[in-house]
C-alpha cells in the first residue's frame, strides 16, 4: 500500500488522548472550565498542557499557581463541546453543560462531580511554544470511581467509555474498545 507524503497538520497523524477538562477560578470566583486534548503525562505526578496564551484557563493558572483536571466519559461528551466555546468570565461553563462542582482537597479549583476521574495540579513551570505554553503542573491527589479502576490502579478507559476527539476541531468523538494483548 502506498504512502501519501502529508506537509500540514503533522501531528493529526498521532491522534490522540482522552479528552479532558481543565477547571481553574477566574479572580471573582466564578469557574472556568476549558476543554483539551493536547497533553501528556510527564512522570507519574506530572502533567504537561499546551495551552493558548490568551486563554482564561492559562490567565488563571498563572495567577493562582493551580488547575483541576477531569477526564470526560461518553454519557457527558456534550461538555467538551460547550466548555471549548468563549464564554464570558462573569459566567461558568459548567453552568452551560449542566456539570456539578465538588471541593477540591489541596486546590481552590473545583472537581467535577460527573467525570469519572479527577486530578489536582499545581502549576510548575512553563515553557513558550508560539501562541501556546506548555504548561507543567504536578498533580497532588486524584479521584477515581471505584466501577472504572483498571487492574493497574489506573483507569479503565474502556469500561468508562472515556472519549476521545478524533477529527478536532470537528465535533467527531470515539470512545475505546476491544482491547488486547501481545
Amino acid at each position: 500500500m502506498a504512502k501519501k507524503v502529508i506537509k500540514k497538520g503533522l501531528t493529526k497523524l498521532i491522534r490522540t488522548k482522552p479528552v479532558i477538562l481543565i477547571v481553574t477560578l477566574h479572580p471573582d470566583g466564578t469557574v472556568n472550565a476549558g476543554t483539551f486534548g493536547a497533553y501528556t503525562n510527564l512522570s507519574s505526578d506530572e502533567i504537561g498542557i499546551a495551552i493558548g496564551k490568551p486563554s482564561h484557563t492559562y490567565k488563571n493558572i498563572k495567577r493562582t499557581g493551580e488547575f483541576t483536571v477531569n477526564v470526560l466519559t461518553k454519557k457527558i461528551a456534550l461538555a467538551s463541546e460547550i466548555c471549548a466555546q468563549e464564554i464570558p468570565p462573569s459566567e461558568s461553563e459548567l453552568d452551560h453543560a449542566s456539570l456539578t462542582i465538588e471541593p477540591s482537597r489541596k486546590v481552590k479549583s473545583p472537581i467535577i462531580k460527573e467525570c469519572v476521574a479527577n486530578l489536582e495540579c499545581i502549576f510548575e513551570k512553563e515553557m513558550e511554544i508560539g501562541y501556546h505554553t506548555f504548561v507543567v503542573g504536578k498533580c497532588l491527589v486524584g479521584y477515581i470511581e471505584e466501577d472504572f479502576i483498571d487492574i493497574d490502579g489506573g483507569l479503565d478507559v474502556v469500561k468508562a467509555e472515556v472519549i476521545y476527539n478524533i477529527r478536532y476541531p470537528e465535533p467527531v468523538y470515539s470512545v475505546l474498545s476491544s482491547p488486547f494483548k501481545i
